[in-house]
């Protein structure tokens, strides 16, 4: 279950900054070992400590704050290849929690081994630490969906932006993309009612816009849903060729016990 060099994995961090043959090849070592949960198992406990960061293989997870009135308000989910728990590196409690929508594979990397990358594998380190950077940009982008957007837009602002980040991984090479959320899911993550997220679901339907089931998505007009969600997907490319990027060293050698793989 490791990240091949044609992973999920590897193409997300690589479209942050460009890894050589060798941080590619840690990265595979890295994420060798991985744990399985079941849906609605909790990786990350809100307040609690954490000492891991987590890279999603399979399986998606959401990443949540459960209110006191039982409601949950959920801030991201994480697609296979995407990394969750960067924040409790600088954090002594985990901020949030996350928790497996479906059945997941997650790889899990200590702070030592984070501390080990930066030493041997910087580039491979500042991935890291660039994908909170882009997680930041997609926060943005969510505030103003719940502050700004009515609910149609709001709603086909959400299936544009997952369903263009599950292609980014490597996981839409058909018309629909993998897509198990329910409509209490994507209620949770738009302020909206479940009966609300039904009735445009329905009206989105019915225009021919997405056909949606049980477990996939297809956008079947996605210029049509972009123009009434004001969707513009530049936030979710960043580049791995900006000049500040290209100042960490190339690893031109693996250390001992990675070269010895």
């Amino acid at each position: 279950m490791a990240a091949n060099l044609d992973s999920a994995v590897a193409r997300n961090l690589g479209r942050l900054i460009v890894l050589s043959d060798a941080g590619q090849r840690y990265l595979a070592n890295l994420t060798k070992d991985v744990i399985e949960l079941k849906p609605r198992r909790k990786l990350i406990d809100e307040s609690r400590p954490c000492d891991h960061i987590f890279i999603v293989i399979s399986g998606w997870l959401s990443e949540y704050r459960q209110l006191r009135d039982g409601g949950r308000q959920i801030l991201n989910f994480r697609l296979p290849g995407e990394v969750t728990g960067v924040d409790c590196l600088l954090y002594k409690t985990a901020l949030h929690s996350a928790a497996a929508l479906t059945h997941c594979t997650v790889a899990q990397i200590s702070r030592e081994a984070f501390e080990d990358t930066q030493r041997d594998f910087p580039r491979l380190a500042s991935a890291f630490l660039l994908s909170g950077l882009r997680d930041g940009a997609i926060l943005q982008e969510w505030a103003v969906n719940l502050g700004r957007r009515p609910a149609f837009p709001r709603i086909a602002h959400l299936l544009l932006e997952l369903e263009r980040r599950l292609r980014n991984s490597g996981l839409g090479r058909e018309a629909s993309v993998p897509f198990p959320l329910k409509q209490q899911d994507i209620a949770d993550c738009t302020g909206l009612t479940t009966p609300y997220v039904n009735r445009v679901l329905q009206q989105m339907r019915g225009m021919g816009l997405i056909s949606i089931s049980e477990d996939s998505l297809e956008i079947r007009n996605s210029d049509e849903l972009a123009n009434a969600a004001g969707f513009r997907p530049d936030y979710l490319h960043a580049s791995p060729q900006t000049e500040w990027q290209t100042r960490f060293r190339p690893e031109t050698s693996a250390p001992a016990a990675i070269a010895a793989m």
